[in-house]
């Protein structure tokens, strides 16, 4: 594994998503930076496993994930193997996240508890919304504009099963960015709940 090279992927996917939310030369939103970047990073979770163990040992959907579907036929799906990525890896998400709340000297979030809220709120109209966060969009939104355009550059770079390490790294860097403005416990938070509802979502029927 490069890195190097990911951490470039990671810049250059900040930068092209830095642009588009700017729209000018005003400030970016913190809240909206690592939103958008934990939506992706989130996803990018679920996309590892379907390549490692669908794509590349012909494992079926029903044999990786275990799927919920909600009252609007939208799919979503659970399972250790997501975990992985997200939370258990050496350069899982959370794990990133954590590197961004430690250069600031400050307290991690309770995992466990953004776990037991994304899991309560599934299938309804408060899934896909962080607590307490000025966005207040679905994090379905960002997924639907940005996992197109900037997974290309991303496919780039990633080995297979790694495309959560560059999408990792990014949010890493949007948290710390967003820890000089806002609380980094809050920030971790927020960006963490971002990641694992969508790390949930079915991309074609949730962000149709």
């Amino acid at each position: 594994m490069d890195i190097t090279k990911y951490q470039k992927a990671a810049d250059e996917i900040l930068d092209r998503l830095i642009n588009a939310m700017r729209g000018g030369r005003a400030e970016i939103h913190p809240q909206s930076l690592i939103c958008a970047v934990g939506a992706l990073a989130g996803y990018s979770c679920q996309k590892d496993v379907r390549v490692m163990f669908m794509k590349k040992n012909g494992l079926s959907e029903d044999k990786v994930f275990m799927i919920m579907t909600d009252k609007q036929g939208r799919k979503f799906y659970f399972g250790d193997l997501i975990n992985e990525p997200l939370v258990n890896e050496k350069y899982s998400v959370w794990s990133m996240i954590g590197g961004a709340v430690k250069q600031h000297g400050g307290k991690l979030p309770d995992v466990n508890d953004i776990f037991r809220y994304i899991s309560y709120t599934v299938g309804g109209e408060n899934f896909g919304k962080p607590r307490a966060c000025e966005i207040g969009d679905d994090m379905g939104i960002y997924l639907k504009q940005l996992w197109l355009p900037l997974n290309e550059i991303a496919s780039r770079y990633a080995e297979d099963g790694e495309l959560h390490i560059i999408y990792g790294i990014a949010l890493q860097k949007a948290v710390y960015a967003a820890g000089k403005q806002m609380d980094v416990t809050e920030a971790a938070r927020i960006a963490m709940e971002s990641a694992v509802s969508m790390s949930k979502v079915d991309y074609n029927s949730y962000c149709k």
